[in-house]
């Protein structure tokens, strides 16, 4: 027994940690990519009302299919009057077809008001109305995959958002760390300058610009961490968070190389951009409305029965009735001609608008696929610049130290190298984000 309650201890344990990783944490830590993603897709609202839309169309799918369902309604009134003869009212002779000469029963002179009850069970049952009801069906199934083609879209653009927002709340601290960083080498070259202006190795004007080149560094650490904290405020709208609960974020701001060609792209693209896959459903559903449209041309055959207790006091007399009706159509002001031809015409404009939306397609890919690489050259370019802008500070402040340079030269280095590690920030940044824009254009799946 004790054995067995030992199992189940740990194996409580052991699924409530498995469903623990398996849940992305927002309790605090770390954030990964992949978590930020992951929390993003579970809160953004946005995620929210595209997924109950999608909910909604699919309960509409039910409700065409109403039709092929039998229609039972059960209806009970009480009436006070002196529409009655021999407490049956003239409907209820005409349904019989007890009609007298003139066709209904007319109560007699001199009678006077009387209760009446009516209890009725009513079944109605659609028997064939040339394609209506099933077009009426396809038409929702084509909605509802449509709906679920702009759910997918959401996701897709919610997952944009947290990757851009997190790149960018990377590249702000990087960018808050080299202001930082910038301002303790200027005060480094300030204490330099007064050291050399004590012992009158230097003139005092060496100490101005170095001031003032510290006073220029710490403006700018103020807006690095300004823009920092702004960063986290676009992650946690991006993420749908309302309070900030991490230390820290994963740092992958590494180049990666480009995954596909752009072949390859257009081609993945064409298969699964849901804009593209929203407009094929559209037509479907277009297909079918001309279906539905065509049916009020025909008639419906309907089959009906009544199971009915009426009369003046209790026991009411009981009674029955079935029947099949065919109902057609003679004349309806043209509006069915009307339904056909607005019907033809929105699925000619969703054909049409199947190019257009290829074309903007294509256009995105190439856009994306040509920013990813130039975001990777530029990558090259500014770490080549920033490894010489180190050289050049470096040797410009072994100058100023020996006594040789002067501290133009040196502050001008400093302000290179502070500007050669920004643009290099900015360019692992925005290749991060050409890269999740590809990954967006080529309709990635979430």
């Amino acid at each position: 027994m004790r054995l067995l309650i030992i199992g189940l201890i740990i194996g409580v344990w052991f699924l409530s940690g498995v469903s623990g990783w398996a849940q992305p944490s927002i309790s605090g830590g770390q954030l990964t990519l992949r978590d930020a993603i992951a929390v993003a897709l579970k809160n953004h609202p946005s995620i929210i009302e595209f997924r109950e839309r999608s909910q909604a169309a699919k309960a509409q799918i039910g409700v065409a299919r109403a039709n092929y369902f039998p229609q039972l309604r059960y209806t009970s009134s009480y009436d006070y009057g002196t529409l009655y003869r021999g407490g049956s009212t003239d409907f209820d002779n005409f349904l019989s077809g007890s009609t007298g000469t003139s066709g209904f029963n007319l109560p007699s002179r001199g009678s006077g008001p009387s209760d009446y009850f009516s209890h009725r069970f009513t079944l109605n049952q659609l028997l064939y109305d040339f394609g209506k009801t099933p077009g009426q069906v396809a038409e929702s199934k084509a909605n509802y995959q449509a709906s679920s083609h702009d759910y997918a879209n959401s996701r897709q653009q919610v997952v944009l958002k947290a990757k851009t927002a997190y790149f960018g709340y990377l590249a702000a601290k990087r960018a808050a760390d080299v202001s930082h960083k910038n301002v303790e080498l200027n005060q480094e070259l300030v204490r330099q300058a007064k050291g050399f202006y004590k012992v009158g190795i230097r003139a005092k004007i060496d100490v101005a610009k170095a001031e003032a080149n510290l006073y220029d560094a710490e403006s700018a650490l103020i807006k690095a961490k300004n823009t920092f904290k702004l960063s986290q405020v676009e992650l946690m709208n991006a993420l749908g968070l309302k309070t900030w609960p991490y230390t820290e974020l994963k740092d992958i701001l590494e180049v990666q190389p480009i995954p596909i060609s752009l072949k390859e792209a257009k081609e993945l693209a064409y298969q699964r951009r849901p804009e593209l896959l929203k407009n094929l459903s559209q037509q479907q559903s277009s297909k079918a409305a001309v279906q539905v449209a065509r049916s009020g041309y025909f008639p419906s055959l309907n089959a009906s029965g009544i199971h009915s207790w009426r009369g003046s006091d209790y026991p009411l007399r009981e009674g029955w009735t079935v029947g099949v009706g065919l109902s057609f159509p003679l004349f309806e002001g043209l509006a069915t001609v009307s339904d056909v031809r607005q019907a033809k015409a929105t699925l000619r404009s969703v054909e049409a608008n199947e190019q257009v939306i290829r074309q903007d397609i294509t256009k995105e890919v190439e856009q994306s696929y040509l920013d990813l690489i130039s975001a990777t050259k530029n990558i090259r370019a500014t770490a080549k610049a920033l490894e010489a802008a180190e050289e050049n500070l470096r040797l410009a402040r072994g100058r100023y130290q020996a006594g040789v340079g002067s501290i133009i030269e040196v502050t001008d280095a400093q302000v290179q190298f502070y500007d050669s590690e920004l643009n290099h920030i900015r360019s692992l940044y925005d290749h991060k984000v050409a890269l999740a824009q590809l990954d967006k254009a080529i309709g990635t799946p979430y």
